[in-house]
């Protein structure tokens, strides 16, 4: 923000603008200097980095609810999602994102179980990625188990090096690979596009007496490849300018990860035999009897043309790894720096580039979380992911309490349309995700239960074992000498338990509506 904004400010708002160190420094990390291209193409790879995943979404749903979904997510669900962070962040330009919002907004204890969220989400995401690096590589080069476990090793080891040099050397990597997949995708439209010979919008449904089955056998997926924006604001204490080259970075991400999804998916549906959309699955075009994405590089260039896909399909599992090991790294570190997590995990190399113990971290867990194959990986982090968005809505609401819009700065992002606007966007938040949530089986419901929970048990250890805000500021944030946790705590508490209730209510009902 340029000086005569914040000078702009009015008085009693400086807020807005932390105080930095005065060696430039957040915490004891540094400042980077990164753009808003930059942030688009972490963006890119944070949630896309191409249009893998949507190959599961045509043969359950159909390839025209596949495009319709992918057309529509964007408006309900991507821009306001991206949006709220936007404004967020434009607020709150702080280290450990989302984390930082809900606990100035909401207090210590929900800000502990927004940063738990994002923290589980990456060290249990991270590992699917690497097992779509093996299973990729073992296709390519024909591997073994042993061999294919190599090959995690290696790109888990090389991520981790250039996640330890820094920030900077992270998204230019981003940027590089983001470059080639956005091409070499470009090239799968074209192709596409001169073979068309049929309507990739037939049918609509993939089986029409049963719409809703066919809704909910893919939306999951689908708002899956949609998720992932609020991670760039994990590291937005050290961006410089961040306030607005975040918000700018969006504007350029989220129609380019829209048409990365919707052009490439229309134009191979269109150049496939009518009735061959049954035949889509995740390994399409490495496989003679699956198609998907690579199959029309096998089409017009042979043999050659599959081995471009799969080299493709292996750095746009590397590329959102190397992000998402950044963005991760953080999400603990913040927790340790207010005294909510065991101090070693907050530990920095000496020229404040990274903190190399997160980093590490997660590159073990990422090889342990491998093991497991895709989808049961995705079914445990999307819990932790809905539910950092059916939150997201109220704390930019309650920021919009605290921090007035007409006393921020005039070049401060602010979501359009006032308060009908922020209203719409944080309820389809709000909306979207919990639908997500809470449409499962009931069985399948009180694992999700058991997720959610761990946040409150993890928040009453690391409290009572490290103490939190109070170490810091015991008058702000006082004990309760009955419990050993914050004043207030055990109300809260009570209110989460009372949301899990309601949203197993909800599951229940869902249940009986949609499931049957």
């Amino acid at each position: 923000m340029s000086l005569s904004a914040k000078d702009a400010l009015p008085p009693g708002s400086e807020d807005f603008f932390p105080p930095a160190s005065p060696d430039g420094t957040v915490g004891n990390l540094r400042k980077s200097k990164i753009s808003a291209l930059g942030i688009a193409f972490m963006l890119f790879c944070l949630v896309s980095a191409g249009a893998f995943g949507i190959e599961e979404i045509i043969p359950s749903a159909g390839p025209g609810l596949t495009l319709i979904i992918l057309i529509v997510l964007p408006f309900v669900w991507a821009r306001p999602i991206s949006r709220l962070v936007a404004e967020a962040n434009a607020i709150l330009p702080r280290e450990g994102g989302i984390y930082a919002w809900a606990k100035e907004t909401f207090g210590e204890f929900w800000g502990f179980q927004a940063g738990w969220w994002t923290s589980m989400d990456t060290y249990i995401s991270s590992g699917a990625y690497i097992a779509m690096v093996g299973g990729y590589t073992s296709q390519l080069l024909s591997l073994d188990d042993a061999g294919t476990f190599g090959v995690k090793l290696l790109v888990v080891a090389s991520f981790t090096v250039i996640n330890l040099v820094g920030l900077v050397e992270v998204e230019r990597i981003s940027s590089f690979f983001s470059v080639l997949i956005i091409l070499v995708f470009g090239m799968a439209v074209v192709f596409g596009l001169v073979n068309w010979q049929t309507n990739p919008f037939d049918p609509i449904l993939a089986n029409p007496e049963a719409p809703m089955s066919c809704l909910v056998d893919s939306l999951s997926i689908g708002i899956w490849m949609y998720c992932g924006y609020e991670c760039i604001a994990a590291m937005s204490g050290e961006y410089e300018d961040s306030s607005r080259n975040v918000a700018k970075g969006f504007r350029i991400a989220l129609p380019l990860i829209a048409l990365s999804y919707v052009l490439p998916t229309l134009a191979c549906l269109a150049a496939y035999p009518a009735g061959s959309w049954t035949q889509w699955g995740i390994d399409g075009g490495f496989s003679s009897d699956v198609l998907g994405y690579g199959t029309i590089f096998s089409t017009v260039l042979g043999h050659s043309g599959v081995v471009l896909f799969l080299v493709i399909a292996i750095m746009s599992q590397c590329t959102i790894y190397n992000t998402y090991l950044a963005s991760g790294s953080r999400s603990f570190w913040v927790l340790s720096e207010d005294n909510l997590f065991p101090r070693f995990i907050r530990k920095v190399d000496r020229a404040g580039r990274s903190p190399y113990i997160g980093v590490l971290t997660i590159a073990v867990s990422s090889l342990i979380f491998s093991q497991f194959d895709f989808t049961t990986i995705i079914e445990m982090n999307i819990i932790f992911i809905l539910a950092r968005y059916m939150f997201l809505g109220f704390i930019v609401l309650k920021l919009r309490k605290m921090y007035p819009v007409q006393d921020r700065p005039a070049d401060m992002f602010v979501i359009g349309g006032g308060k009908v606007g922020v209203r719409l966007y944080s309820a389809l938040a709000f909306g979207i995700a919990t639908f997500t949530l809470c449409l499962n089986p009931v069985a399948n419901f009180f694992a999700t239960v058991a997720f959610l929970v761990s946040g409150v048990v993890a928040y009453v250890i690391f409290k009572k074992v490290y103490g939190g805000l109070t170490m810091e500021n015991p008058s702000a944030h006082p004990i309760d000498p009955k419990t050993g946790l914050a004043v207030g705590d055990t109300r809260r508490i009570g209110l989460f338990a009372l949301i899990i209730v309601g949203l197993f209510a909800l599951n229940v009902l869902m249940n009986l509506l949609f499931l049957g």
